[in-house]
């Protein structure tokens, strides 16, 4: 674990692995954090209060790389990342998506994963995706789970986390 921060009624830890950020979890619900462009704005005038786990320590969630079977955008992959990525002409539905994000100071910062565990009906990042057939992998203390994106995302602001 990189470090905890108790300020006021919020809970922060920040790790550096996933095997860190799986036994946080592991010890009770979180809202998990990498980008922050959704979690901050949403607190406005109100104190942070909660327990919050920040992965954008995890180097391995902030690459795009090809496995030999599939592309792998990591949970801390931000938006810039993305566009600068050197991946295959199919993903450039993704890539033009990604450019109509937010600002430049958005793209740089907001990650397609927060894009996608919002779950808003004007996520950026989700028509694009369900054309490419992505899935989603879920880490957590059972294991990994694997789900189509179609699955992933249940309703407005419902997803199968």
């Amino acid at each position: 674990m990189h470090g905890e921060v108790s300020a006021g009624a919020a809970d922060y830890v920040r790790v550096d692995s996933l095997e860190a950020a799986i036994a946080t979890l592991a010890k009770g619900p979180r809202t998990i954090l990498a980008g922050g462009t959704d979690v901050f704005p949403r607190l406005q005038d109100r104190p942070l209060t909660g327990a919050i786990l920040d992965i954008s320590g995890i180097a391995a969630l902030g690459t795009v790389a090809f496995d030999g079977d599939y592309w792998r955008i990591g949970a801390a992959v931000s938006w810039r990342t993305l566009i600068d990525a050197d991946v295959p002409p199919a993903f450039d539905g993704l890539k033009a998506a990604a450019r109509e994000v937010g600002s430049v100071q958005i793209q740089n910062r907001a990650t397609i994963v927060g894009n996608l565990c919002n779950a808003s009906p004007a996520a950026d990042g989700v028509p694009p995706l369900l054309t490419l057939d992505a899935e989603v992998e879920i880490a957590g203390a059972s294991g990994l789970r694997h789900l189509p994106l179609s699955a992933f995302i249940l309703g407005n602001r419902k997803t199968a986390l």
